[in-house]
């Protein structure tokens, strides 16, 4: 055992010290590079989920300021909901990749057209009929978006 561990202590002595030092500098960078990209995630989930819920505020989690058209007071709302949306998908994975882009366009889909299909639903049911299940069908679409973001929670 003795001769192992002596030939060990004369390997050390012998090589150059440089490739331990250029190994040791690309793990701190790899570590320093981690960091900032684990700082940056948690940023943009921070930001995705507090644009979300402070453009939705009285529409989600519970529709307490309903308004009297729907479409017209998410379309406004729309291009900084986007921008959150775009800053996020950089970062989920590729396997959701496609299911994260549908359920955005369900969620757009319906801020655009929300005043149509209010009109349609009112037709064959009652107004108030029609306002709930437009509130169930919002608060699913925007319960599917947020839920992306619970993987970088945990």
């Amino acid at each position: 055992m003795d001769n192992y561990l002596d030939q060990i202590i004369k390997y050390f002595i012998m090589v150059p010290l440089w490739p331990f030092t250029l190994l040791g500098f690309i793990i701190v960078i790899a570590i320093g590079v981690e960091i900032i990209n684990r700082r940056r995630r948690a940023d943009t989930v921070d930001y995705y989920d507090t644009t979300f819920r402070a453009e939705l505020a009285g529409l989600y989690p519970v529709p307490t300021h309903w308004p009297e058209d729907l479409s017209a007071h998410l379309r406004t709302r729309l291009p900084v909901m986007r921008e959150a949306f775009e800053s996020l998908k950089s970062f989920i994975p590729q396997n959701q990749l496609r299911d994260y882009n549908i359920a955005w366009n369900k969620f757009y889909d319906f801020c655009r057209m929300n005043g149509a299909i209010d009109e349609k639903q009112a037709d064959t049911t009652s107004p108030s009929g029609a306002e709930h299940d437009a509130k169930q069908v919002f608060h699913q679409l925007v319960t599917d978006l947020l839920s992306y973001t619970d993987q970088f929670k945990r």
